[in-house]
């Protein structure tokens, strides 16, 4: 634990100081002056959970004096990058978002990177990789572009060749011209230019027709069928800019628009944990390419400015018009002061309001796949990078009470080591029975927070004091609170659900006659549950090897 001589030791100028356990960074700052920013850390850790767990889980601390506030903020991305400090919320998963890479090779190929150190044309960022990855399956599937990496030589082509994945250049069934209109068709729907590709497409359908290669042709006509689709979405869309980042502060809350094509392609809404807005700048595109335009509703320092331009050529604009800023508020969705809504804590509750509440709840279905969820509401927002589910294995059946404690009872141990910063409370969702267990565990552990239960029937909030507040009377309150609810139940159902189309289907194939092994991991391979299995083509099942007689099996055992 850092204790306060250490701290007063600091010298009283600007720079970078690293919280440390075992020489490893816990958490990293910067500072116009270094000790008077460590005493606030001591200072706030008497209140603040997160602050409180950075003084008592760190065992020095250390600092790098620069020569201006600058330097110091740039220093501090660099480190945090490099070290990915635990309770560095904004910047801890600092390889980056994911990325689509069109690399640079005879034959190219789409992969999923993050960071921008790569050869090759960068697209993106996207900000979950289960998007990049559907887009990259996309290109494959449309364009044919090769799935293997590296490109091996083979006389036969692989699966991916027969399903419709890759044109096969590792065969030679694809010459280098025609394989590159393809590349170049992937790009033109990656940045939404679809203009300068088409006519050529319209050109090579032609000249296919006249040898009669008409797998060919249909291959160029559905890349001709993607790219017009996506030429009339842009007309709709009315955005002013084809490639922007919009970023726009509304409080803490910092909502970030990628606007790709002319339309509003991904969203985020970061909540700022006393980092100012430019070190998320920095840390935002330490590791992603910069779009031509960079909307914002805020200031930018011609330090920052300069730093940015170091990693790419785009424009800064300051200002977003009126119908722009409609778009992003209701993008943002509803949002009450700080100022708001700590009067309405003080004034409900007789509390102040909490920095951050743990939101839990069970879902089983008829008592099978029970599984638990616990999300984390935080300074005015979800943050769903702290989001945990849990598998319940200590027993089967239906016991509501008994699997919360066994999810409470799990957190708790993980609160008491430091693993997780302490929330101020824990919101369950339930009635009496639901709170009595949690009180249980909290008290056995000892966690300095509340407990609250929110019933759905009547919108209740029943408080560890014994009172009923109905939630409907307190609409600021009551979207805190039934956001926290909403979103432990929407977590644990889709979990639960992942797990019984999982599980289901590998049961269900296990129990009919004529599926071997082989079959069977073939069918885990390319469908992720029984619905994808049940739904799928004939005509693709049977490329795959399989018989389409299995989903008639398959009915029928359901």
């Amino acid at each position: 634990m850092i204790n306060l001589e250490e701290i007063q030791r600091a010298p009283e100028k600007p720079g970078v100081y690293l919280f440390k356990r075992d020489k490893k960074p816990l958490y990293i700052g910067k500072a116009k002056n270094l000790r008077d920013r460590l005493l606030q850390h001591y200072k706030l850790a008497q209140k603040d959970s997160k602050e409180r767990a950075i003084i008592t889980n760190s065992s020095s601390v250390e600092w790098l004096i620069t020569r201006n506030t600058f330097e110091a903020l740039t220093l501090e991305v660099d480190l945090i990058q490099l070290h990915k400090p635990k309770y560095n919320v904004l910047h801890k998963y600092g390889g980056g978002y994911p990325l689509l890479l069109i690399t640079e090779e005879p034959f190219p190929t789409v992969k999923v990177v993050r960071g921008t150190d790569h050869r090759g044309m960068l697209f993106g960022p996207f900000f979950t990789t289960s998007k990049a990855r559907k887009v990259k399956r996309l290109i494959h599937k449309t364009f044919r572009l090769r799935t293997c990496d590296p490109m091996p030589v083979r006389k036969e082509p692989c699966m991916d060749y027969h399903i419709g994945l890759c044109s096969a250049p590792c065969c030679g069934y694809i010459d280098r011209s025609s394989y590159h209109l393809s590349v170049r068709s992937a790009v033109s729907m990656l940045l939404g230019e679809v203009g300068k590709v088409l006519e050529e497409l319209y050109r090579r359908i032609e000249e296919e027709m006249k040898v009669l290669n008409f797998e060919r042709c249909a291959m160029l006509r559905d890349q001709v069928q993607a790219l017009e689709n996506l030429s009339r979405g842009q007309k709709v869309s009315g955005l002013q800019y084809k490639e922007a980042d919009v970023l726009y502060l509304m409080g803490r809350l910092l909502g970030v628009f990628l606007v790709r094509s002319g339309r509003l392609v991904d969203k985020q809404v970061f909540t700022l944990e006393g980092e100012e807005v430019e070190e998320f700048l920095l840390g935002f595109y330490y590791t992603s390419p910069l779009p031509r335009h960079l909307i914002t509703n805020f200031e930018i320092s011609e330090e920052v400015l300069w730093w940015l331009s170091q990693r790419g050529n785009f424009q800064h604009i300051r200002g977003i018009d009126r119908d722009m800023e409609e778009l992003l508020r209701e993008n943002i969705g509803h949002y009450h002061s700080p100022e708001l809504l700590g009067e309405e804590f003080r004034k409900v509750l007789k509390i102040p309001m909490p920095e951050r509440i743990e939101g839990f709840d069970i879902s089983h279905f008829y008592g099978d796949y029970t599984v638990g969820s616990c999300v984390v509401w935080e300074r005015g927002a979800m943050n769903k990078k702290e989001y945990r589910r849990y598998r319940i294995r200590t027993f089967e059946g239906v016991d509501d009470y008994r699997a919360l404690e066994e999810v409470l009872t799990r957190r708790a141990k993980r609160l008491k080591d430091g693993e997780f910063p302490m929330p101020d409370l824990w919101l369950i969702d339930g009635g009496l029975g639901q709170l009595s267990v949690a009180l249980r565990v909290r008290d056995r552990f000892c966690l300095p927070l509340r407990v609250y239960a929110l019933a759905k029937a009547e919108e209740l909030l029943i408080t560890e004091e014994g009172k009923d507040i109905r939630m409907k009377k307190h609409p600021a309150l009551y979207q805190v609170f039934g956001l926290i609810r909403d979103e432990a139940h929407r977590f644990a159902l889709t979990y639960n659900r992942k797990l019984r189309l999982k599980e289901g289907l590998r049961d269900v194939l296990e129990k009919i006659k004529g599926v071997g092994e082989v079959k069977r991991k073939l069918i885990y391979r390319n469908f992720a549950n029984l619905y994808e299995l049940l739904k799928a083509d004939d005509g693709y099942l049977r490329k795959l090897g399989i018989n389409p007689a299995i989903k008639q099996e398959v009915s029928r055992y359901l």
